[in-house]
C-alpha cells in the first residue's frame, strides 16, 4: 500500500501541475500509460490526447479546486457557472455534486451506495447537464480516471485537497500578475 501511495501522490502532483500550471496535460493517463521503471522512477507515455487549457481556465479551475477543497458549496457552485457549467434546472445542489465528482471525489458521502455511473444517470434524471465546456471535459476524464487508479491501489483520492497547493499558487501567481499591470499611484 505505501508503494502504490507513493505511485499515486506522484501521479496526482505531475497532473496537477501539466494541468493547472503547464496549461497542457495528458487527457488519458491510465495504467497502460504508467511504466515502472527498473530504476523506480515513473515514465509516462502516450501522450496522444494531449490538452491545452488557456490560462483563464486554469485559474478558473483553480478557483474551484480551492473551493471544493474547503467544502465550500455555494462558492464552488458559483465558480462553476462562471466556468460555463450548465444544467436544465440549474438545480445548486446537482451542480455542486456535479463539480465535486468531476474535479474532486466520488466516495459514499457523495454517491451513497451507488456505483459511479449510476450516481450520473440519477443526476442526469434530476437536472441534466445542457452545456459542459470543452476546455474542462478532458480535465474532468483525467480527474476521473487518476481516481479509478487510486481506487484499483484501495488508495483513495480527493482530488481537489491534493491539488490545492497547486491550485493557491495558480491564484497567487495570477494575483501577482495583476497586481503588477496595475498603474502605480504616488
Amino acid at each position: 500500500r505505501r508503494v502504490h501511495g507513493a505511485i499515486m501522490d506522484l501521479l496526482v502532483r505531475v497532473h496537477g501541475h501539466e494541468v493547472l500550471v503547464d496549461g497542457a496535460f495528458n487527457g488519458d493517463p491510465h495504467p497502460g500509460n504508467i511504466l515502472m521503471l527498473t530504476d523506480g522512477r515513473l515514465g509516462l507515455i502516450d501522450y496522444g490526447q494531449v490538452k491545452r487549457i488557456s490560462r483563464a481556465d486554469r485559474v478558473q479551475l483553480a478557483k474551484l479546486i480551492v473551493a471544493l477543497a474547503d467544502r465550500r458549496t455555494a462558492d464552488a457552485v458559483e465558480t462553476l457557472i462562471a466556468m460555463g457549467f450548465r444544467t436544465k434546472r440549474m438545480d445548486p445542489e446537482v451542480l455542486a455534486v456535479l463539480a465535486t465528482l468531476f474535479f474532486d471525489r466520488d466516495d459514499k458521502s457523495v454517491i451513497g451506495e451507488q456505483n459511479v455511473q449510476m450516481f450520473f444517470e440519477s443526476l442526469d434524471a434530476r437536472d441534466p447537464i445542457v452545456t459542459m465546456p470543452e476546455a474542462y471535459i478532458m480535465a474532468g476524464r483525467l480527474v476521473m480516471l487518476l481516481r479509478g487508479m487510486g481506487t484499483l491501489f484501495c488508495y483513495p483520492i480527493a482530488m481537489a485537497t491534493e491539488w490545492r497547493p497547486i491550485a493557491e499558487q495558480v491564484l497567487r501567481d495570477e494575483a501577482a500578475a495583476v497586481a503588477a499591470q496595475q498603474p502605480h499611484s504616488k
